[in-house]
Parts: structure tokens; sequence; C-alpha cells
């Protein structure tokens, strides 16, 4: 028993270590920070960082499967990938404390797509770990506190930076403001944290069961085929690859809209962050108590409404206010669709090729993720207008509700 709370506890503090990647670089701080400073206007810099998040959606989804493939017929490969991911990451995270407002665009915007791209796949790699580390809690609940771990350790390193190096006049390192010093100092704290904080799950990381076959591009290929077999797991893949698409393309672009809609400062953006992931702490663990009474589809179905009624509300509304009480609502339902999204997905694998299917599941949110933030970027640029270009997120997030009801779960 002992050594189960041990290994639950393990895998949340990865999920704790990981969050605030994305919470910091990709959606709060850093998107931000280029698109006020280092980009020349918030319309080009919106446009460029949508087709970094696309370029860099387009690796995922090409990489993801065959590495999958991989992690279940090469020994220690899942664990050794996972290993250089967080490396990788943790180490081009730190090296934003050299993005003054000079850098070169092109230089910037390659770090933000190489991270991002290893991070993505590790996820891919951690959440087949579930199975391995969840001991005797029922999927949902474990699922959603590791969930809500992360959303919370995403907080926590925000309020660490907002209290010692945004609000204060005089940070305890004494940075200088006027070259954004302490806006770049985030980068190195969100690689250490990585660090620090993944350590013990990578130290104890399992092996899932491996294949002892030949991995060759014919056997993974013939995977591909087996699988396509499956129309009811190949409607979930499409299901999630379209409603997912929403959900990353809402983050990347969160902090971008809060400021260039409702005027938020950085101060604004690191609160916005804050509140929206208690939020969506909140969402995961509690729907994932939900889950286990309901099912993973009642309780993504109703997410899923519930969350483009709100986003609707936002694209209408011009009180800001108003914004902050509805961003917060997003949290809530965003946790609790992400939460249940992988159990789903286990439930619906029987445990079986777990690391390849949550290779095609990291694709499924990848392969169209391109077009999300295409679309912002290209409504944006045409209308020259933020809200335009929010508008196409409810495409995506209306056509995976729809499909996703007609997944047997």
């Amino acid at each position: 028993m002992k050594k189960s709370k041990k290994n639950n506890f393990y895998y949340y503090l990865f999920d704790w270590a990981n969050s605030p990647y994305s919470t910091i670089v990709i959606t709060f701080v850093f998107s931000s920070y280029f698109t006020n400073t280092i980009a020349s206007n918030k319309i080009t810099g919106t446009t460029l960082w949508g087709w970094t998040m696309a370029l860099s959606g387009f690796f995922i989804a090409i990489m993801s499967p065959y590495l999958g493939y991989l992690a279940d017929n090469k020994k220690n490969f899942s664990r050794n990938f996972l290993v250089l991911s967080t490396l990788i990451v943790a180490l081009l995270s730190s090296s934003l404390w050299f993005a003054n407002e000079n850098i070169n665009i092109l230089l910037f915007l390659l770090i933000i797509l190489i991270s991002n791209l290893f991070f993505e796949i590790g996820q891919a790699f951690y959440n087949s770990q579930l199975i391995n580390f969840r001991g005797e809690k029922n999927y949902g609940e474990f699922s959603g506190k590791a969930w809500a771990s992360g959303y919370i350790g995403g907080i926590f390193c925000l309020i660490l930076i907002l209290t010692l190096f945004l609000i204060p006049e005089k940070s305890i390192l004494v940075l200088n403001k006027e070259e954004y010093e302490n806006i770049r100092i985030c980068g190195p704290i969100v690689g250490i944290w990585f660090l620090i904080f993944s350590a013990p799950f990578l130290i104890n990381c399992k092996e899932n069961k491996f294949n002892k076959k030949e991995y060759s591009l014919s056997n993974f290929l013939n995977n591909l085929k087996v699988l396509k077999k499956d129309k009811n797991i190949i409607k979930f893949f499409i299901a999630r690859m379209l409603y997912t698409d929403g959900l990353i393309t809402l983050f990347s672009f969160g902090g971008i809209y809060a400021t260039g809609t409702f005027n938020f400062s950085f101060n604004d953006i690191i609160l916005f962050g804050i509140v929206i992931n208690i939020a969506a702490a909140m969402g995961a663990y509690i729907f994932g108590f939900l889950e286990d009474r309901i099912g993973a589809k009642k309780v993504i179905i109703g997410s899923l409404i519930l969350l483009i009624l709100v986003c609707l509300t936002i694209l209408i509304i011009q009180n800001k206010l108003y914004f902050w009480i509805l961003g917060t609502m997003l949290g809530l339902f965003i946790g609790s669709i992400q939460s249940s999204s992988r159990t789903a997905l286990i439930g619906l694998s029987g445990n079986q090729n777990i690391n390849s299917l949550f290779g095609v599941y990291a694709m499924s949110g990848k392969i169209t993720n391109f077009l999300g933030p295409l679309l912002v970027a290209t409504f944006t640029a045409i209308f020259e207008s933020q809200k335009a270009g929010m508008a196409s997120i409810l495409i995506f997030l209306c056509l995976g509700l729809f499909l996703f009801n007609k997944v047997k779960l």
C-alpha cells in the first residue's frame, strides 16, 4: 500500500513539474512577451506565434505515432525519451533568459518550436505510464488528481514569479525591468522547476510491456492497418483531434487575446493564469470522481457543451470583469476534458499496445492542431481583429462534440 501511494505521488509530481512550461512559456508569459515586446506589433506577433504553434503541431503529429510504436517494441525507449525530452525542455526554457527585445525573431520562435515539440511528445509517454503508477485507484480519480496536481504546480510557479519578480518595484535579484529581466527570468525558473520535480518520476519510471519482435517501418504500418479496422477507436481519435485542437489553440492564444482585446498587463496575465489554473485543477479533481460514477463519455460531452457556451459569450462581451468570470469558467471545463480523455483511451485500449495508442493519441491532438493556430493567425491578419481569429476555435469544439457523441464507451 505504501509503495502504491508513493508511486501515485511520483506520477502527480511529474504533472506538477511540467505544467509551468505550458502555463508560463506557451500560454501566459512568453507568448504575451513575444507579441508585445519582441514582435513589431500585436497583429504580427499573433500571426507569427500562430504559425509557430502550427508548425510545431505538424511535427508532433508526424513523429508521435512512430515514436510510440518504438516504445512498444524497443526496451527502455519510453523511459529514455522521457529523460531526454525533460532535459531538452528544461535547457531551452532556461535559454529564454537571453531573449531580450533585440533577439532574432526566428531564433526565439525556433526555441519555442523545438521545446514545445519535445514537451508534447514527452507527454504522450507520460500519459502511457498512468497504468503503471495508479496502483489501486480508479482511473478517473487518479487521472483527475494528476491533472489537478499539474495545474496547482502551474499556480505555485505563477505566484512565485508574480510575488518575487513582477509586483515588487525591486525584485530579490535586483533585475532590470527596463530590459525585461523580471520577465525573462521566468524561463530559467521553469527549466529548474522541471528538472527538480520531475526527477522522482523519471527515476521510478517503469517500462510498459513491450513486444519482443523486430521493430521496423513495415511493422509500424501494419500496426496502423490493424488500428484502422477498429472504427470505434478511430471515431474517438478523430473527435479528440478536433476538440483538442480547439483546447490547445484556446490555451496558446489565451494570454494574447486577454492582452490585445481587454488590455491585460503582464501582472493581469499572471493573475488570470493563477485563477484559470485553480479552476482547471478543481475541474480535473471534481470531474475525476464524477467520471468513476457516470463514465468518461458523459463528463466529456457535458464539459464540451458548457465550454462552447462560455466561449460564445466571451466573444460577445466587452467588459473586462465579465471576461475574468467567464475565463475562469473555461478552466473548469478544460481541466475535466483533458483528464477524462486519456482515461477514455485506456478504457478503449484494454491496456494493449498502450505506447502506440498514446502516440496516435498525441497525433490526434496535433494532426490538425496546426489548423487552429493557422486559422486564428490568418483570420486575425485578414480581419485585423483578434475576436475574428478566436471565433474559429468554436468550429473545432462543435465538430469534436458531434463526433465524440457517436463513440461507444
